[in-house]
């Protein structure tokens, strides 16, 4: 809709500008015909950034733009990925929520990468980025998510997928911002506020976008790790049940610069929660919280010289895990140690990354861009506290054991090099092929040489073909190498990087520039996959897993005056247990999803939607005794209004229209039930643009 109402403001302003040379007869024909050139060439430039042209990228890949979802009712980034074909959700005794592309290691965090206008915000501790999934989606004009590890983002490796979240920072020369104010509030006692503001002086811009946003969120959990006996028989007893602490409070301050060649882009994002289902495993108290910051600066420098293109990039990131809760309950016994008031514990481990990347790109040669570079990326821990409840006599006030018995390697340190070479060649008019490799080395297990190619074949406008091969892997995690003295998690620095082998093919169907179908098949071979369990909490490579799947997505409309969006995806397999003679189904998997939204417009300013969405059944973990989890639907439903003369839009939705009892799964020998999540609840947003 944007682009055809641009597309008639360019024609009217060229026809405008016809009549006025005609009426003032000083005027010169070759200054009209070159202002109408030069109006059209800037309308095309714009269309073809926008459009983006997901259909032609030589990866799977769907985008959701920002004011559709808003008129869903979609409060942030987490619930928009609920929406992407082959993704589901699960969650740990941390509430570190996670998507889960195609059935891959539900138990890992760093199986996707997260990129906030093309930098990576994944953290360290973990390699997730939970604490980005709460980003307010009136902060994103664009959503861009890549299936599979074709995409490899400046030297940055995506093992199962890759999101890129695109703010208002992107913008246009020549036309208006959307600077904006908002609010909202919903159920849990939810409060959120923000702005965005763009500056634009000459060759100068600058963005900025704010928000804050807190609840009260409690779910009911239990009973808790103890009823399992893993912390010994004697305090089976202690288990408790009630409610988990969920709650948050979390803000961010963004900032985008652009001068000429140069950039910067900067975002301090400080997270805290409660402590959701315990560190340990024991139910905490509603005051326990976790604080997770995230803040990066990047510097840019992008320079076109001839055939030749450098973009040369430089940064820091900081993210911490800083906890401070009640570990274990009042009476809990231990090696003959009796604590009468609990346990208690504080931990914090505060992680540096360096990085710089140089990437040269020639297309100087007939029908070819080749691209070369490298990105270098030094991490480290720059602190860290562990403090405990007296070991050696019970006694509740903290004791300090950073140097004793920390909780975390306080000289964690590792280094990243990968260089990356690739060859983008326009064989013709119908056929485009890219091919090229990365090589890493780090510090500790190297990935070493990986390939990728991939072919588009568009057969003509309406149909298009894709065919991709790729390899790549996922580096073990901080908390999967570095974390010590945990009754849950103990880490384990032999550990090889997970590896994926993915096969892809796709064809796309266009009907209009609006509305396609897109059909895909994957055929995923991952190695040495990851894991560990409450009876062995040292992480491991645990077992070989063959995943195989398709996805199905339309997007178009049924009249003209709405909007529909369908997708399903099938997904199956086996893992093979390392060490052992047999072989499992997919664990915490659901092999199918189905998802869907449909907006209907009343009029220009009142729409009515729908969002529906159905998850099947999944089957637990090859240690896990008890029933498999049930399928689940959801039914969210929304109404907005857009003040036309005002330039405001009102949204009431109500999330989880039948009050559905959706759960994530507990680990086994942990929780007896599995994690529940929100049921029925409300959403009001409110947004003005300026």
């Amino acid at each position: 809709m944007k682009k055809n109402s641009l597309l008639n403001s360019l024609k009217f302003s060229s026809v405008v500008l016809l009549l006025l040379g005609f009426a003032n007869l000083k005027a010169k024909t070759t200054d009209i015909v070159d202002s109408i050139s030069n109006d059209m060439k800037h309308f095309d430039e714009v269309a073809t950034i926008t459009k983006q042209n997901e259909h032609y990228q030589p990866y799977i890949i769907s985008v959701f733009h920002g004011e559709e979802l808003e008129k869903l009712g979609v409060s942030n980034l987490k619930e928009a990925l609920e929406l992407v074909p082959g993704v589901d959700m699960t969650t740990d005794n941390l509430n570190n929520q996670t998507p889960i592309f195609r059935g891959s290691n539900s138990s890992a965090y760093g199986q996707s990468k997260l990129f906030i206008d093309g930098v990576s915000v994944n953290n360290v501790f973990s390699d997730g980025y939970s604490e980005y999934l709460f980003f307010p989606i009136e902060m994103i004009k664009r959503i861009e998510v890549v299936r599979g590890p074709g995409s490899k983002t400046d030297g940055v490796n995506a093992y199962a997928g890759s999101i890129n979240v695109i703010t208002y920072a992107e913008d246009f020369k020549g036309f208006e911002s959307n600077d904006k104010l908002v609010f909202k509030h919903g159920s849990y006692d939810y409060y959120m506020g923000g702005f965005m503001k763009t500056y634009k002086k000459d060759d100068l811009k600058v963005f900025i976008n704010f928000f804050y946003q807190e609840d009260n969120k409690k779910l009911p959990a239990g009973p808790d790790g103890l009823s399992q006996g893993v912390l010994g028989t004697e305090n089976i007893a202690l288990s408790q049940s009630g409610d988990a602490p969920l709650w948050l409070e979390s803000y961010s301050l963004g900032i985008n610069l652009q001068y000429k060649d140069f950039s910067i882009k900067a975002r301090a994002l400080q997270h805290k929660q409660g402590s959701a289902y315990g560190i340990n495993l024991a139910l905490p108290q509603e005051s326990d919280r976790i604080k997770a910051p995230n803040h990066y600066l990047e510097l840019g420098y992008k320079k076109e010289m001839g055939d030749y293109k450098a973009d040369i990039k430089a940064g820091i990131k900081y993210d911490a895990f800083d906890s401070y809760s009640k570990l274990l309950p009042d009476g809990f016994e231990t090696d003959g140690i009796v604590f009468n008031e609990g346990v208690y514990g504080e931990h914090f481990a505060a992680q540096r990354t360096l990085y710089q990347s140089s990437y040269l790109k020639y297309s100087g040669i007939k029908k070819h861009t080749i691209t070369a570079g490298y990105r270098f990326k030094k991490e480290e821990t720059i602190d860290m506290r562990s403090k405990l409840s007296n070991r050696e006599s019970g006694d509740v006030e903290l004791v300090d054991y950073s140097e004793t018995f920390a909780f975390f390697d306080a000289d964690a340190k590792r280094n990243i090099f990968t260089f990356s070479l690739q060859d983008e060649f326009l064989f013709n008019n119908a056929f485009s092929f890219i091919y090229g490799f990365n090589y890493e080395e780090t510090s500790y297990k190297d990935a070493g040489f990986e390939p990728r190619i991939s072919m588009v074949y568009q057969k003509d406008r309406e149909n298009i073909f894709k065919a991709m091969y790729s390899r790549s892997h996922r580096n073990a995690s901080w908390q999967e190498m570095f974390t010590m003295n945990n009754l849950a998690r103990v880490g384990n620095t032999d550990l090889e990087p997970e590896i994926v082998d993915a096969f892809e093919v796709a064809y796309i169907k266009k009907f209009s520039s609006d509305s396609h179908f897109q059909a895909n098949l994957f055929y995923l071979l991952n190695k040495d996959q990851i894991y560990n369990s409450s009876t062995n909490p040292e992480y491991e490579n645990a077992m070989d897993t063959d995943i195989y799947g398709f996805e199905l997505e339309y997007k178009g409309s049924i009249l003209p005056v709405d909007q529909l969006y369908l997708n399903y995806s099938y997904v199956d397999g086996k893992s093979y247990i390392n060490n052992k003679d047999r072989s499992e189904s997919l664990p915490n998997v659901s092999q199918h999803l189905a998802k869907g939204y449909y907006i209907y417009n009343l009029n220009s300013a009142l729409s009515l939607s729908t969002t529906l969405k159905y998850v099947g059944s999944k089957e637990r973990i090859f240690i896990d005794t008890r029933e498999k989890l049930e399928a689940y639907s959801t039914i969210d439903a929304s109404l907005s209004y857009r003040n036309q003369k005002y330039d405001y839009m009102l949204t009431a939705s109500v999330k989880n229209l039948c009050d559905t009892k959706v759960v994530f799964p507990s680990a086994p020998n942990t929780y007896i039930d599995d994690y529940e999540q929100e049921r029925r609840n409300f959403l009001i947003a409110f947004t003005k643009k300026f």
